[in-house]
């Protein structure tokens, strides 16, 4: 890959550079100047190109670890959402039993289902 300084010119029909300001005998020295330009400009660009490259790496492990911490977010509040929803209906079922138990006057069975309510409800207050 040849590079050219503003100072060349194409001519449409001889596409090799020419310099209106250098003779043709210093012409090889030029093309030296501009193949090691060459060089060095590929390895910046190499360079570079590694750069970029690391970077969209440890930005697709970023992703990826994002995409892992939401699934599992996700399925924390599935799992909480389910034991929420346990809660309510053993709270619900204890409500009736103790109604229950105190419609037939069964105190001691009320005093057992007040206790596992009494339970249920600590329990749907900590989630």
């Amino acid at each position: 890959m040849v590079f050219f300084n503003s100072y060349q010119t194409l001519d449409p029909i001889d596409p090799s550079p020419t310099s209106t300001s250098t003779p043709l005998d210093e012409n090889d020295e030029r093309i030296d100047g501009l193949v090691a330009e060459s060089v060095s400009s590929e390895e910046e660009f190499e360079g570079i190109r590694g750069g970029v490259m690391e970077k969209i790496g440890r930005i697709r492990g970023a992703v990826s670890e994002v995409s892992k911490l939401r699934k599992e977010v996700a399925r924390n509040r599935r799992k909480a959402v389910e034991t929420v929803n346990l809660s309510a209906v053993k709270y619900r079922e204890f409500e009736e039993e103790l109604e229950e138990a105190c419609e037939a006057e069964d105190f001691e069975t009320a005093d057992r289902v007040s206790e596992r309510l009494s339970e249920v409800e600590k329990e749907r207050r900590s989630l």
